[in-house]
């Protein structure tokens, strides 16, 4: 059976990058996947470290099997029917530039500023 992803909602937050993807998986699954912000990299309490990913809004592990089922599930989702058309090409960039980044040794740079790897 072929995986159904498809991105009920995005959230683009307002503090320097973060996007939340309202995602569901073959009909039944939803979960948040978010990017969270790379712009300012001060720890700020009770905040996502800057720069990570978060599924269900647990930091996923650096280079793990799961953050890499989790951008692979991304790259092949769907817009849900809640997505307007005309706003559909702009969020695909957004999400590719976001894809990009945690897949980059930027990503990697980024994590060891904020002491998430040593």
């Amino acid at each position: 059976m072929k995986k159904i992803v498809i991105i009920e909602d995005v959230h683009c937050w307002m503090d320097g990058g973060t996007i939340t993807l309202k995602m569901k998986k073959n009909e039944s699954l939803l979960y948040d996947v978010e990017f969270v912000q790379k712009v300012s990299l001060t720890n700020r309490e009770k905040l996502p470290l800057p720069g990570s990913l978060l599924l269900n809004n647990e930091e996923v592990e650096i280079r793990s099997a799961l953050e890499t089922e989790i951008l692979s599930e991304v790259k092949v989702a769907e817009f849900g029917v809640k997505i307007v058309a005309k706003e559909k090409e702009l969020l695909k960039k957004i999400i590719s530039e976001a894809v990009e980044f945690i897949e980059s040794e930027d990503y990697i740079e980024v994590a060891k500023k904020v002491g998430r790897i040593k």
